[in-house]
């Protein structure tokens, strides 16, 4: 199965990110990520490496003219050209199984609600990371399911 990390451009909590990259990289699982730098994503991509992930792939906007990609870490993973950062939500969505969230960020809204149109999948959203649950309103279509970190591995199983 193919996961999209997806969580604020600050990473919030390495310890716990840390945590979830273990369990992920033990699954087997592959990754996809957008690798902006210093974000929760690459640091998330970094770690699943470190504890032997099985294969990255990030989403870059190779084509954007209008905002460039200088802001990502090229260096993490097998590329795929998303064309422009207004495609990289739809591309991230078309190419994953389901979402893995580490945190909110309006982009993670974007890539949230793109599960609604864009091969819907499951959005695990770890607990320990967000402060509240999406409003009910946010959720009446989508597939969200909290989990904790000691839980993610067997969901995703």
């Amino acid at each position: 199965m193919k996961i999209g990390i997806i969580g604020p451009s600050k990473v919030n909590d390495k310890e716990k990110i840390t945590e979830v990259a273990k369990i992920i990289a033990n699954s087997g699982h592959e990754i996809i990520i957008v690798p902006h730098k210093k974000s929760s994503s690459e640091f998330f991509g970094q770690e699943y490496i470190k504890y032997g992930g099985k294969k990255v792939y990030s989403i870059v906007p190779l084509e954007d003219t209008e905002y460039g990609f200088d802001y990502l870490n090229l260096n993490i993973g097998e590329q795929i050209n998303c064309g422009i950062w207004r495609e990289s939500a739809r591309r991230l969505n078309k190419e994953t199984d389901a979402l893995l969230c580490l945190g909110y960020a309006s982009g993670v809204l974007i890539e949230i609600g793109y599960t609604k149109w864009i091969k819907p999948k499951p959005v695990y959203i770890i607990k320990e990371l967000v402060s509240v649950k999406l409003p009910k309103e946010f959720d009446n279509r989508l597939d969200l399911r909290y989990v904790s970190i000691k839980g993610i591995g067997k969901k995703l199983n």
